[in-house]
């Protein structure tokens, strides 16, 4: 009793350093299993033609909460599934804040875009599936209740906080292959292959939770059997080796690579192996110790699409195209029927995610190709900078200007399917990095 009371008055007379205050880090890890309970329709691949026939690993709803010295909060969640709608994640934003006091910027939703996982949507189907309308309101239901488990898990976090310490570093793995190439082999093919991982370690020293990204499309498997793909091995792998800790996987600026060759369980195993050992090496290596505070910023800033039709060349398009680009078309025909007119531009989600001085996030939406992380990694820096894509609203490709230019799937053709009713302009480019390094300032850069 005398000691604690001889600290107290200690602690009175010489006060905490505000630095060490602010080092006071705590951590809490949450997951929820959100496998469907029943054999579903998959996302990913348009030529599939009926439900799932089998689960070959569960996919997981996982949750990291941090928060510093001074109170500030943050919520990572990751998510073994395709997409994530802009729609959807409004309604967690929702549900967090009501439940938990977070705002927009404090949470961020990262999917692994496992080509292997159920499909996700409150509205109409993505023109890319051809479901029967009796199994529609099933793919709704399944999304209702998952969209309930993230929340879940946020508040499950939450309530795990301790007393944590973390540690950042970057190691790389070779598992990227700019996809773009084997359609035209002259296109220049590059690739993000840094494996960033962030260490949480409880008070006792023992790995609590292992973040690490890489930037890849998960199609690696592309038969009926629900799984994460290579990324959903790399966490099980990664977990496997550090018994007790929960493995996260977090999707970078991927759109335009693939894990080459593909198509077999093996090699899935295999690619999601090579991860888990490039993770394993960062963790053996000397680490850098995430002291600080923790900053947080989000913002939508608007992209324009490039010249999109009124109803006279939709009438045109619709009369002279296939049977997919008759379907496409038709749909934007009744939004402008409905509407009056189509969208011109839309909203992008930008989030940056600030860990002392050690390490920044910077957290975007959609599929973005490779030629983002490299350039944000250049201007802001290769050691400490994560560029993070298909978060908060994986709506579409996000091509570099470079890949417009060059035009085929990513720039665009994909654009369609997605319900856009044009490609982007040639200043979606410049429009995300000035946001990035608006937000960059605002959060302390």
């Amino acid at each position: 009793m005398r000691l604690a009371f001889t600290l107290v008055a200690l602690s009175a007379v010489f006060p905490v350093p505000i630095a060490l205050a602010q080092d006071a880090w705590k951590a809490g890890v949450a997951k929820a299993a959100i496998t469907p309970n029943e054999p579903a329709w998959m996302a990913g691949f348009s030529s599939r033609t009926h439900k799932s026939e089998g689960v070959r690993h569960d996919l997981w709803a996982k949750a990291l909460a941090l928060r510093d010295g001074g109170g500030n909060t943050a919520v990572l969640v990751t998510l073994d599934l395709c997409d994530i709608s802009r729609d959807m994640a409004a309604i967690v934003a929702k549900g967090v804040e009501q439940k938990y006091g977070l705002k927009r910027d404090q949470f961020a939703l990262n999917v692994s875009h496992t080509h292997s996982g159920p499909i996700v949507t409150l509205n109409e189907i993505s023109g890319w599936y051809d479901v029967p309308a009796a199994d529609q309101e099933e793919i709704r239901a399944y999304t209702r209740w998952m969209l309930g488990q993230i929340v879940d898990v946020i508040g499950g976090a939450l309530k795990d906080l301790q007393p944590a310490t973390l540690s950042f570093e970057q190691g790389v793995a070779g598992i990227a292959t700019n996809r773009r190439r084997t359609r035209l082999r002259n296109l220049p093919g590059p690739v993000d292959q840094d494996v960033p991982v962030l260490a949480v370690r409880g008070q006792d020293g023992k790995l609590r939770a292992i973040v690490a990204g890489y930037a890849c499309h998960a199609t690696a498997l592309s038969d009926y059997q629900i799984n994460g793909d290579w990324p959903g091995f790399a966490q099980i792998a990664i977990e496997r080796a550090n018994p007790g800790a929960t493995a996260m996987f977090v999707q970078g600026a991927g759109a335009d690579a693939n894990a080459l060759p593909r198509r077999s369980v093996q090699m899935a195993e295999e690619y999601g192996g090579v991860l888990a050992e490039a993770v394993a090496q960062v963790l053996k290596g000397e680490m850098k110790p995430v002291t600080g505070s923790l900053k947080t910023v989000y913002e939508e800033v608007m992209v324009p699409f490039h010249n999109v039709p009124d109803k006279q060349e939709l009438q045109a398009r619709i009369a002279k195209g296939n049977a997919y680009q008759k379907k496409q078309y038709t749909r934007l025909m009744r939004i402008l029927e409905e509407k009056g007119k189509l969208p011109v531009e839309y909203p992008y989600p930008v989030q940056i995610w600030r860990l002392g001085d050690v390490m920044k996030m910077v957290i975007l939406g959609g599929e973005l190709v490779a030629d983002y992380s490299l350039r944000l990694k250049q201007q802001h820096g290769w050691f400490d900078t994560w560029v993070v894509g298909y978060s908060n609203d994986v709506f579409a490709y996000i091509p570099s200007r470079r890949v417009l230019r060059e035009g085929g799937y990513e720039g665009t053709e994909a654009m369609l399917g997605d319900g856009h009713p044009a490609p982007f302009g040639a200043a979606v480019e410049e429009i995300i990095v000035e946001e990035v390094e608006d937000l960059l300032k605002k959060s302390g850069n």
